[in-house]
């Protein structure tokens, strides 16, 4: 049965502006020029969420109508609290059973589910998602792997002891025993089980991996495990450094099969300038982000007032306004023979201005029309109208009435985090 999703009452709920916005840009990524990437630039207080609603809702009827089986939302912000909040104003089913805030190696659990399913949408934040060499995981994360790097021992035809020991982490040898024995040890694609494709998947990214390493005379992933797993068996030494940089390395393959698996159609990356570094940078992160960008069908939509540096100064160290600019720029437009006509109008437009007289001012017109109408093609900015003194010519004020913040609220607060602290949820 499929879920219908009917825009018309999300859209009437929104202003004029943020209607016109929503189909702007929907026709600017599904229309006849398709771009893949778009930034909604709408300064703060705008309702940059209620706009992405908006496309959300038309982008899942408009696959739908395509014949689209199954349509996965992913949701990604910098914060795990605000991720799983925002997921839900962003449901425009306002059906929670379709809500998957998870980590994303975690999806092994879920991917039956999500395959179960004909619309889903998916929390990420960066620290938890691509951000992993450097990390240990949590036990659950680390649990999975155990049954995962078991059944890929199994598949290659070794047996290894010393696996609880490498994978246990932080917690307690027993402790993780028993996460393992919570941890589902069938693979299939039946209730309470693994999903075997998944399963493959990462066997298949651990081979690959091996070669790759093979063929620069570097010592393989498995290679190193059986070493280290060797070394834990025979002696009473925590390895804590080995067995954390093993985990993250094991948990970045399970993180490139997960990519492949989820399948995303629309990508929100709200705030997005908080991790600029994953959308064109060189680590692993980076890495396993792109891949989420670059599914083939996806699209992605980036939402920030402040989208790049408006304006730095020469003593500002390596950040330099025109260069953030550019960047974003050639993210959004992803094309690399684009990007340079769009760097080169740039630099011409920026020429003319420089040379400008009265016999250049044809000139300066055409350069920067040449720039607005690539810029216009990833990105679109609504500012508040100057009417008013403060600016809110398009809004209207409503006042909170008797709310006070009372010493109580602050001891529950403090309580509540003492208790989080303790539990390490977060």
């Amino acid at each position: 049965m499929t879920t219908h999703v009917d825009p018309v009452p999300i859209l009437a709920g929104l202003k004029d502006f943020q209607r016109d916005t929503v189909e702007y840009v929907f026709d600017q990524l599904y229309g006849e020029r398709q771009a893949r990437r778009f930034l909604v630039a709408d300064e703060v207080g705008l309702g940059k969420t209620l706009v992405a609603r908006g496309v959300i809702a038309k982008t899942i009827e408009h696959l739908q109508e395509k014949g689209i089986k199954r349509v996965d939302v992913v949701y990604v912000c910098s914060n795990a609290d605000i991720a799983k909040q925002n997921i839900n104003r962003l449901n425009v089913t306002r059906n929670e059973e379709f809500n998957l805030p998870t980590r994303l190696t975690l999806l092994p659990l879920h991917l039956r589910s999500i395959k179960a399913r004909d619309l889903n949408f998916v929390s990420f934040t960066p620290g938890t998602t691509f951000d992993l060499k450097s990390r240990g995981g949590t036990a659950p994360e680390r649990a999975l792997l155990f049954r995962l790097v078991r059944y890929a021992l199994d598949r290659t035809g070794l047996r290894h002891r010393g696996v609880y020991r490498l994978l246990q982490g932080g917690s307690g040898y027993e402790n993780f025993r028993r996460q393992v024995a919570w941890t589902p040890s069938e693979f299939g694609d039946g209730p309470d089980m693994i999903d075997r494709d998944l399963a493959d998947s990462f066997v298949d990214e651990l081979r690959a991996d091996d070669e790759r390493r093979r063929a620069a005379e570097e010592t393989t992933i498995h290679e190193r495990f059986i070493e280290l797993s060797d070394k834990l068996q025979h002696s009473t030494k925590d390895y804590w450094h080995e067995r954390a940089e093993m985990v993250g390395e094991l948990r970045q393959l399970l993180a490139k099969s997960c990519v492949r698996a989820l399948e995303a159609d629309l990508i929100i990356l709200d705030e997005f300038q908080r991790f600029r570094d994953l959308l064109d940078g060189d680590s692993a992160a980076a890495e396993l982000a792109g891949h989420l960008f670059s599914e083939q069908d996806a699209r992605t939509l980036l939402l920030s007032a402040t989208p790049y540096k408006m304006y730095t100064l020469s003593d500002e160290g390596d950040d330099d306004h025109y260069v953030d600019f550019v960047r974003t720029a050639r993210f959004l437009i992803d094309d690399g023979e684009r990007a340079e006509r769009f760097d080169e109008d740039l630099r011409a437009f920026r020429r003319s201005l420089l040379e400008l007289d009265a016999d250049n001012v044809d000139e300066v017109l055409v350069r920067k029309s040449a720039v607005e109408s690539q810029l216009k093609r990833v990105m679109v900015r609504t500012e508040r109208l100057g009417v008013t003194d403060d600016r809110s010519g398009m809004l209207i004020d409503r006042p909170s009435t008797g709310l006070r913040l009372e010493a109580a609220d602050l001891h529950g607060y403090l309580t509540a985090e003492k208790v989080s602290r303790h539990l390490g949820a977060g």
